[in-house]
This record gives structure tokens, C-alpha cells and sequence, in this order.
């Protein structure tokens, strides 16, 4: 599986120093120039970490040149999303796209892409094996600042069957 994620889930895992779950997960994992820009003003305890993986097993991959089609449903999208996306419709075979804003998947559906965000991604590395323990994680994103609603994090551990 391919992984192309914004800049958002990248930050989320870096403050959980779980970005290695991407490596374990994906054969590959990209993002757009605007995400990587937008990783490199990071600071704080994750820009290490961040500055780890992307010399370690993250790609940036330069964006070609989107159908127009692509592009106007787009438009509406910050830079970092409208990248991510568009790279994600380039790919010739499935990829995911790793996204926790709603306005971004809704748009990455609309064009057929299937996406996640950082709950679903620590939900499969739970299902693979990865982690033993989720709700701890949440939490953690929780605590670290990373916005997940009550709803959506009782969710997540139930399907864990942590709750």
C-alpha cells in the first residue's frame, strides 16, 4: 500500500513519536512540496522527529500538472490539501490519502480517492499488529493538542475493543 498524507496526520504521529507506524504500514509514503514546507516550520519536539522520517522513508514528490477537472474541485482547498489530493489522483494504482481535515476528504471522495486520517491509521496498525494499545495514543494526541472529539476518540477505542 501507498501512503500520500498532508501535513496534519504527519504532525499528530511525530507528537506520539509514532511516524514509524507509516514505514511499518505503507511501501511507500509521499507528500506534496507545499506538505513539506509546511512540516519544515514545525518546531517543538516533533520537527525532530518530522526531520527523521523525512530522511528516513518519507518521499516529497514534485506535483504533475492535474486534469482540469481535478483542479477545480480543488479550489476551495489550502495549498497542503490541494497538493496531497492532487498527488493522490496521480497515482495509477490505489493509494491512501492520509487526511484528518472533513472539507479535504470530502473533496478526495468526491474524486474517488480513499482516504484516512491519524485515528484510522493507529486502527490499522493496531489491526496489523503494530500497537497493542490505542486508547492511550488518543489521549496522548489529545493531551499534546491534536483535535479529536469526544465522539470520534470513544469510537476509535471501541473499535479497538478498548472500551
Amino acid at each position: 500500500m501507498k501512503i500520500v498524507s498532508n501535513t496534519g496526520p504527519l504532525i499528530g504521529l511525530a507528537k506520539i513519536d509514532r511516524l514509524f507506524i507509516l514505514k511499518d504500514i505503507a511501501s511507500e509514503v509521499s507528500i506534496p512540496p507545499a506538505v513539506h514546507r509546511e512540516l519544515l516550520g514545525k518546531i517543538g519536539i516533533e520537527s525532530e522527529r518530522i526531520d527523521k522520517a523525512l530522511n528516513d522513508f518519507i518521499r516529497v514528490i514534485d506535483l504533475k500538472p492535474l486534469e482540469p477537472a481535478i483542479k477545480e474541485a480543488l479550489v476551495d482547498l489550502d495549498e497542503g490539501e490541494r497538493q496531497a489530493i492532487g498527488l493522490a489522483s496521480t497515482f495509477s494504482e490505489d493509494a491512501l490519502l492520509l487526511l484528518d481535515d472533513r472539507a479535504g476528504r470530502s473533496v478526495a471522495e468526491k474524486l474517488n480517492i480513499p482516504t484516512t486520517g491519524v485515528i484510522g491509521i493507529l486502527l490499522l496498525a493496531k489491526e496489523k499488529g503494530i500497537l497493542e494499545n490505542i486508547g492511550s495514543l488518543i489521549d496522548e494526541l489529545r493531551n499534546q493538542g491534536y483535535w479529536i472529539s469526544d465522539e470520534i476518540a470513544d469510537l476509535a477505542k471501541s473499535f479497538a475493543g478498548e472500551k
